[in-house]
């Protein structure tokens, strides 16, 4: 190795710092324990005070706490920390250990404040260089000047390596740089205030300041050698301590990494490899400012010990996965509404005996989900392939989802709720988006609190592109600064660069937080955590919700400074203004934020009126769907019908099924959460701010809302006013309740009280219990004679021929039974037998025919259930079916005439292939479960089939069959109000 100039080579006595030694604690939780995300000032405290009489310990002894980052320790956790004791710090080692080990005695008294007192006791004691139990400091092995020599062997020949920050590092910027800057904002933030020159010159002088305060004379040093640093992630975390007194006191620092270029000297190498044990920079008694090097190729020799568990342990615990599962299956957000996942697996059967049972969510898979966590741990999990949706935005351009599977997505959530408190207590109190307990309207109270205190001014803008831009090599580094090596690091970042899968094309990821992750908004505010550092550090007001943020200023000329800082802020991360977004208002003038229209101390809620919006659906640039984009050589959205619809199933578009009819309008809301308000004497329907139905409330028979909507006070006092009904249904057809004046429409209670009483007379309801079996049976026949096998069908045509002649109720369910089963023995006959379809069965269905009947019914069900109650007819009571609890009976009469059009579908996806056994896979309770692919394609012919106009025996003009059901219903009405013989509906 070429000689060095002398001048340049750091003259430091470290061998007065030889022998080291090392010792890793393990402890055992007793009570529990709620830590900051950095442990290091709350172990520092437990660890004086055992002491209590050394005040050389800043001198002798220096932390590691790999812990940092949990924030909830329970009753037998354990917790792992790094203890190094400089020469001459031994006997206090010593007196430590042997402290330690009588814990929890000595320790103080635990509180809520106090995270590690009296609530721990010692488990075990490893010497850290050997890795091998030891029962005292005496046992322990010594690190020294031989040590070190072969440890600066591995190092000395390399040009090119990383460092890594393990704890937050409190370095002050250079003279000429800091100016007259105070408290948190005279220390390094990031790469620019930090070159290599810089770095090296603070590892020198706390390392001098160490030796001198422990009694030698360190020489002036000269220059440091040039270095070159061509990629560097640092940035600033927020960190707050409780003193002796109680008091909040802060102590943030520097993060995150450094790839440095160049040759250094023997006696530099030292000084580096010898600060990885001691420590840089301000508070290194506290355990801050240590770091670790690593090579080109992520090798190191500094060997710091692993956390006593994963965050991906604490995801596993059965709590916080029921948790999650309930979370996911019940979720009624945009993405539970979209992806339509195969939540039906417990959906009740609505021909089963207890229909009642179908709103009942299965337990959770956690065996299941326990194994996929273990591969995790492992680093064995495959992530799998993200789906691709496309959503229309408010602006109105396109919004990319790029959506995990149901499992992946609970165990994402898992994820998140083991990672998220730890992670939110480093956020800044401008941050209101996605965060548990701040809103945009808390964001809107922070804004009125800043006018009442002088701010008239305010810089708007938004970060353009931000969740497409995302560089996620970046996030890797920033969850590796906070979380170390822990397997949770590689999971997460596993999940967020999944490739997407859209329209059968594979589209490989580089950037971007996939909207629809679970993790994506906790990493959007991780990332743009810094940017509020920065502002803030710079004294700036800024209230920020994902994203869109604005600053609040007191003159025009700090809010062109914050512009600025904004600016420069989000450049070091790649990321730039929307400069379509940004602009400088006063706040006398008005501004819309959030959803609110801010006047000085007014705020006006404006959600719903959203001015001109853009008619152009661009593409976002950097978004997954521009790459699928550059390479189509058709429109992306360029398929045909039943393609179409399904794309609308899975963007949960609003599909309308029969609007029409002689007595008013039937307004059926599906898709998508809509907002239903009453608007210039109309029932307006909204969603995403644009009206998709405005229909006057005199015109209105019923609404039924299939989904999840909402519908404001207003509009309901309107339907009442108007004797409207508001029906609620699931997204799949089932019955929820009504929303209705108590009268049931113009009929009245009187239709009830007939109804009733006509039901009760077996003989009465004969005949119209024969006409829908009948209908069914024919229906039946007919479906075995489009699939012509040359069958035999002499029993369907005797029972056919036994209808006429049948006298009590209990016989014609014989005959319909009969001839039921008979369908399904030769639909069995037709499928292929990996399909294991034997007859029917439910309560679940336990193979994938019986799913597609189950679903199928479920939806037509449903319908029938609306339509019933929309016509003013009581559900409860049947004159075929025998109603029990909530099941509606008479919509399950109503149906049998329509049962056929669900049998058809599921023969028609077999016999094409569309749906096979690989869609379907096995439930822990023994049931069968449909993948959300082939349920979207399936849903879609269902309604297809819905959609088109059918001719019924007698007519001329072809209807849909949401229309024939409504006539069906109709004839119901008729034949209890006047007598007319009730007609069920029959296919020409």
């Amino acid at each position: 190795m070429p000689a060095t100039d002398p001048l340049t080579d750091p003259d430091l006595p470290l061998t007065d710092l030889l022998p080291l030694r090392a010792v890793v604690v393990t402890l055992h939780c007793l009570a529990p324990s709620h830590p900051r995300f950095f442990h290091q000032a709350a172990l520092t405290a437990l660890l004086r005070g055992l002491l209590r009489d050394a005040p050389d310990y800043d001198l002798h002894l220096r932390i590691d706490t790999p812990e940092s980052g949990r924030v909830d320790y329970r009753p037998g956790d354990y917790y792992r920390f790094l203890l190094i004791a400089l020469r001459g710090g031994e006997p206090t080692l010593a007196r430590l250990l042997s402290r330690l080990a009588d814990l929890p005695r000595g320790a103080p008294r635990g509180g809520p404040g106090l995270a590690f007192a009296d609530n721990w006791r010692l488990v075990q004691l490893q010497d850290a260089f050997t890795e091998t139990p030891v029962g005292s400091a005496a046992e322990l092995s010594g690190y020294d000047t031989a040590t070190l020599e072969q440890e600066l062997e591995l190092w000395i020949t390399r040009t090119r390596w990383q460092w890594h920050w393990l704890a937050p590092a409190r370095l002050l910027k250079d003279k000429a740089d800091r100016g007259d800057q105070t408290g948190e904002a005279r220390y390094c933030r990031d790469p620019r205030d930090l070159p290599p020159a810089l770095l090296l010159s603070r590892l020198h002088d706390s390392m001098a300041d160490l030796l001198r305060r422990r009694g030698q004379a360190p020489t002036p040093r000269g220059a440091p050698p040039p270095l070159a640093c061509p990629h560097g992630h640092l940035f600033w975390v927020d960190n707050e301590y409780r003193d002796a007194e109680g008091a909040d006191q802060v102590m943030g620092g520097l993060s995150g990494l450094l790839h440095l270029e160049g040759r250094l000297s023997p006696a530099w190498w030292r000084l580096l490899i010898l600060g990885q044990y001691v420590g840089m920079g301000q508070r290194t008694a506290f355990g801050f400012g240590r770091y670790q090097l690593r090579t080109a190729d992520g090798g190191f020799s500094y060997r710091r010990p692993l956390p006593a568990a994963s965050l991906l342990t604490r995801a596993a615990d059965a709590d916080n996965l029921a948790a999650a599962w309930r979370h996911v299956i019940t979720g009624s957000d945009e993405i539970a509404q979209l992806t339509l996942d195969p939540a039906v697996a417990w959906l009740g059967d609505p021909d089963a005996d207890d229909p009642e049972g179908a709103d009942d969510a299965p337990p959770p898979p956690l065996e299941t989900l326990h194994a996929d966590l273990a591969r995790l741990l492992a680093g064995e999990y495959q992530a799998p392939e993200l789906r691709g949706f496309l959503i229309p935005k408010k602006d109105g351009g396109l919004r990319p989802l790029a959506v995990p599977p149901l499992r992946d997505r609970v165990l994402q959530r898992a994820v998140l709720q083991a990672l998220s408190p730890a992670v939110e207590s480093l956020f800044s109190a401008g941050a209101h988006g996605y965060r548990p307990g701040r809103s945009r309207i808390t964001a809107s109270h922070a804004i009125q609190a800043a006018w009442r205190a002088g701010y008239r001014w305010v810089y708007e803008s938004d970060v353009r592109d931000f969740f497409d831009s995302v560089d996620l090599g970046r996030l890797r580094e920033r969850l590796s600064a906070l979380f170390g090596d822990d397997p949770v690091v590689d999971a997460v970042g596993a999940w967020l660069a999944a490739p997407v899968r859209f329209q059968g094309e594979r589209i490989e990821r580089v950037n971007g937080l996939p909207q629809g992750s679970p993790l994506s908004p906790l990493m959007a505010n991780l990332m743009l955590d810094d940017f509020d550092s920065d502002m803030q550090t710079a004294g700036f007001h800024l209230i920020r919700f994902a994203d869109d943020f604005i600053v609040l200023c007191k003159d025009p000329e700090e809010a062109r400074r914050a512009g600025a800082a904004a600016a420069a802020s989000l450049a070091e991360h790649g990321l730039d203004l929307h400069p379509d977004k940004t602009r400088i208002t006063a706040m006398d003038q008005g501004f819309r934020y959030l959803g609110y229209l801010f006047v000085n101390d007014l705020v006006v809620d404006v959600s719903g009126d959203r001015g001109a919006l853009t008619k152009d659906a661009q593409v976002p640039p950097h978004s997954w769907l521009a790459a699928l984009a550059a390479r189509a050589p058709e429109p992306v959205d360029a398929v045909d019908d039943l393609a179409t619809l399904i794309a609308r199933i899975a963007r949960s578009e609003p599909i309308s099924l029969g609007e029409a009819d002689t007595e008013g309008v039937l307004l059926c809301v599906t898709g998508e959460p809509c907002l239903i308000a009453a608007r210039d004497r109309h029932l307006t329907v909204l969603r995403d701010d644009q009206v998709v139905h405005h229909l006057p409330w005199q015109g209105l028979q019923a609404v039924i809302l299939f989904g999840n909507h909402q519908i404001t006070t207003p509009a309901l006092r309107e339907a009442l006013r108007h004797e409207v009904p508001i029906h609620i249904a699931g997204g799949l057809g089932a019955y929820e309740g009504a929303l209705w004046s108590g009268t049931p429409g113009e009929h009245g209670s009187g239709l009830w009280l007939r109804q009733t009483a006509l039901f009760s007379d077996p003989q009465q309801t004969l005949p119209a219990a024969v006409e829908i079996v009948t209908s069914r049976i024919r229906h039946m026949k007919e479906t075995l004679r489009l699939r012509d096998r040359g069958w035999d069908t002499r029993l369907i045509d005797q029972a056919l021929r036994d209808l006429p002649k049948v006298t009590d109720a209990a016989t014609l369910l014989g005959l319909e039974g009969e001839a039921a089963s008979e369908l399904f023995r030769r639909i069995a006959a037709t499928l292929p037998e990996t399909f294991g379809f034997q007859g029917r069965n439910r309560r679940p269905p336990r193979d994938p025919f019986n799913v597609l009947l189950s679903l199928g019914y479920t939806l037509l069900y449903g319908y029938c259930e609306s339509i019933v109650r929309a016509t003013g007819l009581l559900p409860w009571k049947g004159f075929y079916h025998q109603g029990r609890g909530r099941h509606a009976a008479l919509a399950s009469d109503l149906m049998e005439p329509f049962r056929h059009v669900v049998e058809r579908a599921a023969l028609t996806v077999v016999a094409r292939g569309e749906i096979t056994p690989e869609h379907f896979s096995q439930s822990p309770a023994g049931g069968c479960i449909i993948d959300s692919a082939a349920r979207r394609k399936y849903l879609a012919l269902l309604i297809r089939r819905f959609e088109t106009p059918v001719t019924a025996l007698g007519d001329d003009k072809a209807e849909k069959l949401f229309v024939h059901l409504q006539r069906q219903a109709l004839s119901v009405r008729t034949w209890i109000n006047e007598g007319t013989p009730f007609k069920a509906w029959r296919m020409r």
